[in-house]
């Protein structure tokens, strides 16, 4: 069992407690600090039988926990969790999904109104039930209107930075078995969100294939109907895969047509009709790899991220393709969190792992004052955290330790600390926490308003989007671009794979507006540095080249850059 799966186990329990009324709040809090400790500091995956010696010391995790713990391990589930589930109709944990509603609104829902699913939910806000219970006013129905649709919306996707190590597992676990073999469709070509995924296996046994599947530990079934040429399954996560084989003279063919994208595969046969070649799909590109087939076609190869039919093809015939970023590029992280707020590592322990990964450089951008829910640092804290983040400095050697924050905008657009406070930062990430459901004038000129700030350095998450759960607040973006040109200020992509904002038409937006783009991890723990290759998948598929990025700067070139926004 995985560590993010003992940990949901251990959060839904203290949600479950929280609607029915516990009658000590602080068992409920026991829980959730209990999930944040298994987070951070469980293995990756614990397999049967469970054995306690495979645990590390873990402070406020008792001999109770652990034997839930034990439980999860050996049989998928424990009965303490069980019995809560049973106290309330399965139903109305659903509703936690829905974006804005906590525990404390679904209690409200589900005692007081009696909703119980999303489909009776829906009946209440189309008959405005809501608004009948006290807090519950007309713009907070909305709001949960807004969020039911677009979770409703949302559902059958999946985000690719959690499905695309699942399926690098199986395809590295199945190598073996086939001549080639590689993830093909939106996954290759690094989609921020995925429907199903899909693996391309040549000269392989499909019976054989179909047995490795069953026994594979991220496969939760597979289809009873397969063919010689297609096995089909359900991973964990919920998500659909299918592995086509395909004999070897035709893989590189049928790799290229099942990546796509349709666009792309359009256009390369345009490109085949205009100096008489076969059309891509027609397997007459014998044994012909992708390399060869572009070549064939007049063309350099084209990498998989920019494979749209956003005029790849046009710029690769004309030799015009950009040499894109890569992950090795990266030279730090300028959007970091510590215990100082809400993140589960020091600032020491941050710095040690940005050093391990080759940084030069990490900003520990800590939560400002509003941010109550994140334990945002008031001015007293934020003067004693300078205080802290020297004497680190002078403690870690090989890595720079920049002081920083992640400050709200606030409704108006101002910001969250004072200028005198602004100016003693090395870096300023300025973000939108709150309000979210403002007009788009109104939230496309706070936004402004902040970016025009003498001391704001980065926009973070400039949409506030979060993948499959909220959809992007109302703001226009080529006003927000254009902003950032004139007022030489960075725009984040935020690597989390929840976020994966910007997106990649709006980088590449910013990119033909001159806009220097930040790839920063939004990391809250040591494991959340990782989610750095997401920031530059994204970059790769806005056309984005290692110039464009600001934190491919070395460390003089980037505090020479700060000084001067």
């Amino acid at each position: 069992m995985t560590r993010e799966e003992i940990t949901a186990v251990f959060e839904r329990m203290a949600d479950i407690m929280q609607i029915i009324g516990d009658d000590d709040p602080n068992r409920i809090r026991l829980y959730r600090n209990i999930a944040i400790t298994l987070s951070n500091e469980l293995p990756d995956e614990l397999n049967p039988p469970f054995n306690k010696y495979d645990l590390p010391k873990m402070k406020g995790v008792g001999t109770s926990t652990i034997d839930k713990i034990a439980e999860l391990v050996d049989t998928g589930t424990c009965q303490s969790y069980e019995e809560l589930k049973a106290s309330i109709p399965s139903g109305v944990l659903d509703l936690l999904d829905i974006s804005g509603v906590g525990p404390s609104t679904a209690s409200k829902l589900y005692h007081e109104l009696g909703i119980e699913s999303l489909e009776i939910l829906q009946e209440a806000l189309d008959t405005q039930k809501l608004r009948g219970v006290k807090g519950m006013g007309k713009k907070t129905e909305e709001n949960i209107r807004q969020g039911l649709e677009a979770l409703l919306r949302h559902r059958q996707i999946r985000l690719m930075g959690y499905v695309l190590p699942v399926v690098q597992s199986i395809v590295d676990d199945l190598n073996s078995l086939a001549k080639n073999i590689s993830i093909i469709g939106d996954l290759r070509r690094k989609t921020e969100v995925i429907r199903e995924a899909g693996i391309i296996m040549s000269d392989a046994d499909a019976m054989q294939v179909r047995d490795a599947m069953m026994k594979h530990k991220l496969v939760n079934s597979v289809s009873e109907i397969w063919s010689d040429d297609e096995v089909s399954a359900q991973l964990v996560g919920d998500v659909k895969l299918h592995i086509i084989i395909r004999d070897d003279e035709h893989f590189g063919e049928s790799l290229l047509f099942l990546t796509g994208s349709k666009s792309h595969i359009d256009g390369l046969n345009e490109r085949a009709k205009q100096i008489g070649k076969n059309p891509i799909g027609s397997l007459s590109h014998v044994a012909m790899t992708e390399t060869e087939i572009y070549q064939s076609l007049q063309m350099p190869f084209i990498v998989p991220e920019l494979r749209e039919g956003s005029g790849e093809i046009g710029s690769a015939i004309s030799g015009d393709l950009p040499k894109l970023i890569e992950l090795g590029d990266i030279k730090g992280d300028l959007h970091v969190h510590s215990t100082w707020s809400d993140g589960h590592e020091s600032i020491e322990m941050m710095a040690e792992s940005a050093k391990q990964l080759g940084y030069e450089y990490i900003t520990i951008s800590d939560h400002s004052i509003s941010s109550k829910i994140a334990d945002g640092l008031d001015v007293e804290q934020i003067l004693n955290k300078m205080i802290e983040v020297r004497e680190v400095n002078e403690k870690v050697q090989g890595i720079e330790i920049l002081m920083g924050s992640e400050v709200d905008i606030l409704k108006e657009g101002s910001l969250d600390y004072p200028d005198s406070i602004l100016e003693k930062l090395d870096v300023v990430v300025a973000s939108v926490h709150s309000g979210f459901h403002m007009k788009e004038s109104e939230m496309t000129k706070r936004i402004i308003k902040a970016v025009e700030n003498h001391f704001v350095h980065i926009v973070g998450h400039p949409t506030g989007r979060l993948l499959g759960r909220r959809d992007p607040y109302a703001v226009n973006m080529d006003a927000i671009i254009d902003a950032a040109a004139e007022n030489r200020k960075s725009l984040e992509i935020n690597a989390y794979p929840d976020r994966l904002d910007l997106k990649d038409v709006h980088v590449r937006k910013a990119k033909e507006k001159g806009v220097m783009i930040t790839i920063n991890t939004d990391a809250h723990s040591i494991p959340d540095m990782q989610h750095m290759k997401y920031g530059i998948y994204i970059a790769r598929r806005g056309w984005l080249i290692k110039e464009e990025v600001l934190n491919t700067l070395s460390l003089s070139e980037l505090m020479n850059w700060l000084k001067k926004t």
